[in-house]
């Protein structure tokens, strides 16, 4: 006699009972592939509108390793079921492949690898790919705003360079024709400056504008600096430069009429001295650039320490800093 034992999934238990339904469901000595008193049950479940439980083994993976599983197929999308099994047996916690597989499908996760637009499975998200370079990374940004001459209103292009890990920013001078020599002419600038500040660059991040010609990328990729393009109107993968640009607008640009390239340069460099010398940044603690973490401060002791401080402000009182009076 054969001892096999078969499994119904859910859907071969419902075609059966279908069956059975147009006989009535007298089929005694006719159902050879589960006990009688198995199909009487199944009736009754079917009657009472009960869903049919798992089949198979017990599924004894735990929360936390399940949790681990589909921890590493979200931070790294380009792994694939098979190569989180590796990384599980190098964990020393082995899962079979088929479970791996089932897990992340259960979590509405593509258990295959999932390439980009290039085709290229071993590809980084966009937030990883800025975390990871941080401190090697270069954002770059075109801004403008209109002045007001006697020829009319023509507008005024800036350029501004954010090295990201330190939060420093570079601004170009303001001018009327950003062309190819005017473009060339800046990264020449920002390069200098970049060495002279002592920061490391090998990524800089831009926009499709058409002002990035390809002799800036050029010139850029002679200094070993890999440009690399954010997504076509995704402006939120340049946030950096675009939350910069966004401040100088809102506390500055936005209150004043300008009258010249002069007066909008006064206006931005002031705004980008006070960002690197004076502003606290919420991203780095609080703290301004290059000013040490609050722990290693000399805190004032006394009162009358906060009574002396006083205040400075620039462009009409829109900055304005404080600082300890001298005694």
């Amino acid at each position: 006699m054969d001892q096999r034992r078969f499994i119904l999934s859910p859907e071969e238990r419902g075609r059966l009972l279908a069956i059975g339904a147009r006989l009535q469901h007298e089929v005694k000595g006719l159902v050879t592939v589960v006990q009688f008193k198995t199909y009487q049950r199944w009736v009754k479940e079917q009657r009472e509108g009960r869903k049919p439980g798992r089949v198979g083994r017990p599924r004894s993976i735990g929360k936390p390793l399940r949790d681990l599983i589909v921890r590493l197929a979200k931070e790294n999308p380009g792994w694939g079921y098979l190569r989180i099994v590796g990384e599980l047996i190098e964990l020393r916690c082995p899962v079979e492949k088929t479970s791996v597989r089932r897990i992340l499908k259960e979590e509405g996760l593509d258990p295959r690898p999932r390439p980009d637009r290039s085709g290229r499975p071993d590809f980084q998200p966009w937030d990883v790919f800025v975390k990871l370079h941080l401190n090697t990374l270069v954002a770059c940004d075109f801004f403008c705003k209109n002045v007001w001459t006697l020829q009319g209103k023509p507008q005024a292009y800036a350029l501004m360079f954010m090295h990201v890990g330190s939060r420093r920013v570079w601004v170009s001078p303001a001018t009327y024709h950003p062309n190819g020599d005017w473009m060339l002419q800046q990264v020449r600038n920002v390069l200098m400056w970049l060495d002279e500040q002592g920061l490391e660059a090998t990524y800089l991040i831009h926009d499709r504008d058409t002002k990035f010609t390809a002799t800036f990328d050029q010139l850029l990729r002679a200094t070993s600096v890999r440009v690399v393009k954010s997504p076509v109107r995704a402006p939120n993968a340049n946030a950096f430069a675009e939350s910069w640009i966004a401040t100088v607008r809102r506390k500055c640009l936005d209150h004043f009429a300008r009258f010249s390239l002069e007066h909008v340069d006064d206006l931005v460099q002031t705004c980008a001295g006070y960002y690197n010398q004076h502003r606290p940044h919420q991203g780095l603690g609080n703290r301004v650039l290059g000013q040490p973490c609050t722990t290693e401060l000399k805190l004032a002791q006394d009162d009358a320490s906060l009574v002396s401080i006083g205040c400075l402000s620039e462009v009409g009182g829109l900055l304005k800093r404080y600082y300890h009076r001298a005694a």
